[in-house]
């Protein structure tokens, strides 16, 4: 799920060089059941905040500058189930997220052009 908000919509990040601000944000959801596990849902786990950046520094790549696009991205994957690697069905299911929502994406290597 796609969603778009203003600049005022974006994350800060309190960090020790001073404050960040992240106009794209990916929300990576895997509860327990989805490899048959039965525990209580909880705050997110290192699994959970591990997948989901690797899916983030993946999809970062194709997004297009704020110039081109001044909207606040976040994306919200739920996995349901798993057998495999998650974390890269959510970069290709956001991938086609993003461009089903209009946004303007950018090759990931500059010596690709698309149409």
């Amino acid at each position: 799920m796609v969603t778009f908000g203003t600049s005022e919509d974006e994350q800060k990040i309190n960090s020790l060089t001073g404050e960040i601000y992240k106009s794209f944000m990916l929300h990576y959801n895997f509860p327990p059941f989805c490899v048959g596990e039965v525990s209580p849902l909880r705050s997110p786990s290192r699994r959970e905040i591990g997948h989901g950046a690797l899916a983030e520094r993946a999809i970062l790549p194709i997004l297009p500058s704020n110039e081109k696009f001044p909207y606040t991205i976040r994306i919200v994957s739920e996995v349901l189930e798993s057998n495999g690697s998650s974390s890269m069905a959510t970069v290709c299911g956001a991938t086609l997220s993003l461009m089903d929502a209009g946004v303007p994406s950018r090759p990931p290597w500059p010596e690709l052009r698309w149409g």
